[in-house]
């Protein structure tokens, strides 16, 4: 029950991004059509790019998969709300 409940609120909260145009440019999860594979082909293509300039180049990798046992939820809670317009009852649920 509860992945069907968090597939729901992902495609709700998806929509909501993408009607307002609130998501990142270069953001690649969550957005159709933009997989690691996506992400993966502008790095390589932007680090190709830069060496062929002859320019210096670092690619720093952190390795995120533990941020949110870390992360305060509350700052989340309020970029919801001041940011992504999130308010009400979708909030409250969140909350």
């Amino acid at each position: 029950m509860s992945k069907a409940t968090e597939k729901i609120v992902a495609l709700r909260l998806t929509d909501h991004l993408e009607d307002n145009d609130l998501l990142e440019t270069f953001q690649s999860a969550y957005k159709k059509g933009h997989r690691t594979g996506t992400a993966l082909t502008r790095i390589n293509d932007d680090l190709l790019r830069v060496i062929n300039d002859n320019a210096c180049v670092i690619l720093v990798l952190l390795d995120h998969s533990a941020v949110f046992d870390t992360f305060d939820h509350q700052i989340l809670l309020t970029r919801l709300k001041c940011r992504y317009s999130v308010k009400g009852t979708s909030l409250a649920w969140m909350r």
